[in-house]
């Protein structure tokens, strides 16, 4: 194949495989069940078809070899009967005694020729009438005053009318085939038999040859095959000097072949193929492919030769490889619509995932799979479902973080006024108060400084739980100035926990709603609790107030309030409140954190600030 080839090639295997990508996947999958089950099957009906030619052609080989090996024993068997015949007259003394003495012209009386026919020559007709398969028996005897006795007895000279007589007289066991019998007076001019012969010499030590014995057959007895013959099923006969005889009708058509015939009897002598009998084998003679059958007649040094023409087989089988193929293409046709109905079938619930997945990508996310199956897809499907929750859910709780966070945002814009100018009037109090020498003002005017800056300044939004507490000491020293009696801050709150990197202004509002609300109408000195603890690596932070406390229904709406249950109303009047704070810890560190309220009426109310807990240095101020 040339590289032109090689190219046009790879360019239809492309052009192929680009097809086969663009069909649907129930079409690949029925295509490839219907490659699973037809090329098994297609491979089946091509060695099928091939196990056929090949029997076909055995079963014409056994049986050609068959019936010329029964054609060769008919005519083995017609050529001993000949022999024998010959050998009774050359055997027989009385009758060769009569015939010397014919041939060396001694004179007989009447009664002595009388008594030759009437005993020699009667015995000799009888035994020709008895055999079936002898045509004549003839004596030719060498003298030209013999009286002749058709058609047993001749004078030697008529054998010039024979075939086998025009060159001369003929070896002992030669034998002539296939002519006109001469000195028969046939019924039927025109259906002459045509007969074959075998010579036997009849000799003398003393008057040398003084006869021939011919014992003739028909040739239609001999090789009946030759006259039954088509030009698709034909026989012929080929003796030792290679000349071939046939039916006059195909006598052109074995001469036009000669070469080729010879050539197969060639080949088979060669290799010593004919020693146990016929043979047959497929060949080409005359350009045609025929089953050739060949058998070696040894007693007559001869072949028989039948040649089968496959070309009526050969059409048969073809026309039944189309049927056979038409057949097979209409169940191709028909498997493959049934095939892809049911792929189509069995793949409904993967189509109807996939346009599922589809509207998913368009951006509904309210669409899911409905009427799942129990089988694999089914089971994607229900996978599918619980994914499209999950991310509806994580979507929902995702906007309804950027919303407190953005709520965060504008209440800590709404709590934003210039700085600056606070600090700046707040500085210049103080320096007044230290002027007057009014020292107690110019401490709380500097913790309230403090306070405001610390609350104020946003540049992290993270601090340590150390710097928290400094904001509730300056928190708690402005609100002592309130009230009579004082608030006392009591701690005891571990290393680690201080620090701890919690979110700005926690731990404050806690304290204030404390204060606020839960010592709303103390009357003496009174103090806040706070203490720490790790727990599994989490830092509980807990604020306890001694005051009022809450009823149990008003402790349940609060903790509903914190979980977004019910809409946030507290903390407005002091800062950012318990439900900012806690939506701060969840999105910090996770819904797992935030803050716990306990309480009970007249008793105590705390609150319980969770976080993670980080190992780390503590940083030096």
């Amino acid at each position: 194949m040339n590289w032109k080839g090689v190219q046009i090639l790879t360019d239809r295997k492309r052009i192929a495989g680009k097809k086969f990508r663009m069909l649907s996947l129930s079409s690949k999958f029925t295509l490839l069940i219907l490659g699973v089950l037809m090329v098994p099957i297609g491979i089946f009906i091509l060695l099928f078809f091939h196990n056929m030619e090949a029997s076909l052609y055995k079963d014409g080989q056994t049986q050609m070899i068959y019936e010329l090996d029964k054609s060769c024993q008919n005519a083995e068997q017609i050529a001993v009967n000949c022999k024998l015949s010959a050998e009774i007259i050359v055997n027989n003394e009385s009758i060769n005694d009569f015939l010397n003495q014919i041939a060396s012209d001694k004179k007989f009386s009447f009664m002595d020729i009388l008594d030759f026919y009437g005993k020699e020559i009667s015995g000799v007709q009888k035994i020709v009438k008895s055999n079936p398969y002898i045509y004549k028996l003839r004596i030719f005897v060498n003298s030209n005053t013999v009286k002749e006795i058709i058609p047993l007895l001749y004078k030697e000279d008529k054998i010039t009318d024979l075939k086998w007589g025009k060159d001369g007289v003929p070896p002992t066991g030669t034998w002539c085939f296939d002519y006109e019998d001469a000195l028969s007076q046939a019924d039927d001019p025109d259906h002459i038999p045509r007969i074959a012969s075998l010579i036997t010499r009849l000799n003398d030590y003393r008057y040398g040859r003084y006869g021939i014995v011919e014992s003739a057959v028909t040739m239609e007895n001999m090789f009946p095959d030759l006259y039954h013959s088509t030009v698709t099923d034909r026989t012929c006969f080929i003796d030792s000097d290679g000349i071939m005889y046939s039916s006059p009708q195909l006598s052109s058509l074995w001469e036009n072949q000669k070469e080729d015939m010879m050539d197969f009897i060639h080949t088979l002598e060669e290799s010593d193929s004919l020693t146990n009998g016929a043979v047959s084998k497929r060949t080409r003679i005359g350009g045609e492919e025929v089953l050739a059958g060949c058998v070696k007649i040894k007693s007559i040094q001869g072949y028989l030769i039948r040649i089968v023409s496959t070309k009526n087989e050969k059409m048969a089988l073809r026309t039944s490889k189309l049927q056979f193929s038409l057949l097979w293409i209409m169940i191709v046709i028909v498997l493959f619509l049934f095939s892809n109905k049911q792929v189509t079938h069995i793949l409904r619930q993967f189509y109807e995932i996939y346009d599922t997945v589809y509207q998913v990508q368009k951006g509904d996310l309210k669409v899911r799979v409905k009427n799942m199956s129990r089988d694999e897809f089914g089971e994607l499907g229900i996978e599918l479902n619980t994914m499209l929750d999950r991310i509806q859910k994580l979507m929902n709780e995702t906007l309804h973080r950027e919303l407190l966070v953005k709520d965060a945002q504008i209440k800590a814009l709404q709590n934003q006024i210039n700085n600056h100018f606070i600090y700046n009037v707040l500085e210049s109090i103080k320096m007044m108060a230290e002027i007057d020498e009014k020292y107690e003002i110019a401490d709380t005017v500097a913790s309230f400084g403090e306070l405001l800056r610390y609350s104020m300044r946003w540049k992290s939004g993270y601090v340590m739980v150390e710097a928290e507490i400094d904001q509730i000491r300056n928190y708690l020293a402005l609100v002592n100035l309130w009230y009579d009696d004082e608030i006392v801050l009591s701690m005891e709150i571990p290393q680690e926990i201080l620090c701890q990197e919690i979110p700005k202004m926690s731990l404050q509002p806690i304290v204030e709603n404390a204060i606020g609300h839960g010592m709303r109408e103390f009357t003496e000195d009174t103090c806040i609790y706070m203490k720490g603890e790790i727990i599994d690596d989490v830092c509980y932070i807990h604020i306890t107030d001694y005051g009022c406390g809450m009823e149990e229904t008003e402790l349940e709406k609060l903790r509903k309030r914190l979980s977004g249950e019910i809409e946030d109303t507290s903390g407005q009047e002091n800062g950012i409140g318990l439900k900012n704070v806690h939506d701060r810890l969840q999105i910090g560190f996770g819904p797992d954190y935030g803050i716990v309220i306990e309480s009970r009426k007249h008793a105590f109310t705390k609150v319980t600030v969770k976080i993670p807990y980080q190992k780390r240095k503590r940083e030096i101020k």
